[in-house]
C-alpha cells in the first residue's frame, strides 16, 4: 500500500488514491459518527487474493483490517467496486 495517500472523497467521506489518480483503490462513508461502510476496488482485492493465495472473504477482511487499523475507521459493511469509475472511489478534486 506503498504510495498510497488518505484524500477527500467527492461522494464518499474518504478515498484511498494515488497522487494524481482520479480514482482510488478504497472508499470509506461513514453514517453515523461510529461506523461507516467501505468500498474496496475489484482488482485490489484480487491481488490480496493472488499474493496470499486466499479466498475472496478472507481478502476482504483483510483489507478491512487494515483499513481500521491504520486509519482508525470503523466498518460496518464491506462492498467490492467491479470497476473503477464507481462514484464511491472517486477523488474530490482540490
Amino acid at each position: 500500500m506503498d504510495g498510497i495517500k488518505l484524500k477527500k472523497g467527492k461522494y464518499v467521506d474518504s478515498v484511498l488514491a494515488f497522487t494524481g489518480q482520479k480514482y482510488g483503490l478504497i472508499g470509506y462513508l461513514n453514517f453515523s459518527g461510529q461506523s461507516g461502510d467501505l468500498y474496496i476496488f475489484v482488482d485490489l482485492r484480487n491481488n490480496i487474493m493472488s499474493m496470499f493465495s486466499m479466498e475472496k472473504d478472507d481478502a476482504i477482511e483483510v483489507i478491512k483490517n487494515y483499513v481500521e487499523n491504520r486509519y482508525n475507521f470503523n466498518v460496518n459493511y464491506t462492498h467490492v467496486a467491479h470497476y473503477i469509475p464507481w462514484a464511491e472511489l472517486q477523488v474530490m478534486k482540490p
